[in-house]
């Protein structure tokens, strides 16, 4: 896996978290946002949605299943629709400015990863998965705020 699509999911989680800063986000957006791109368009999500999903911070109204289609193609779900929460904090070292940053994620991820390790039924188990994890994210979004600022 190209490990640029793995950062895109990996900055559609910080972005929730708002870890990143405006260089560590720069070295990543174009090709996250070809890489949501395509996910969008095998779910019917419009340009106009993304901007507005963006601009209102919230996944309450993101369809679970393109976050799952960004999660899959970036190997963060495994073939049993299981969350990989190593494979992320293995790539967050790699864009997280400092050590206490990198920590803090790594526990909200471990979180995260808790929080919906348990068996999910009713739907797509990768699309529903998806979903809860980039909730616990957005949950979590004040934590690491007060770390980064």
């Amino acid at each position: 896996m190209n490990s640029f699509l793995s950062l895109a999911v990996l900055t559609i989680a910080l972005s929730y978290v708002t870890a990143l800063t405006q260089e560590e986000l720069d070295k990543v957006r174009e090709p996250m946002l070809n890489f949501i791109k395509e996910c969008s368009k095998d779910y019917g999500v419009s340009d106009d949605e993304l901007k507005a999903i963006k601009e209102s911070g919230k996944v309450d109204g993101v369809e679970p299943c393109l976050i799952g289609c960004v999660f899959k193609k970036a190997g963060f779900i495994d073939g049993d629709a299981k969350f990989l929460p190593d494979k992320i904090k293995e790539l967050s070292k790699k864009y997280l400015s400092n050590e206490e940053d990198i920590a803090k994620f790594g526990t909200i991820v471990d979180t995260c990863a808790a929080a919906i390790d348990e068996q999910v039924t009713g739907g797509d188990p990768a699309c529903i998965r998806s979903k809860l994890v980039l909730e616990c994210y957005a949950k979590h979004r004040e934590e690491l705020i007060k770390v980064t600022n």
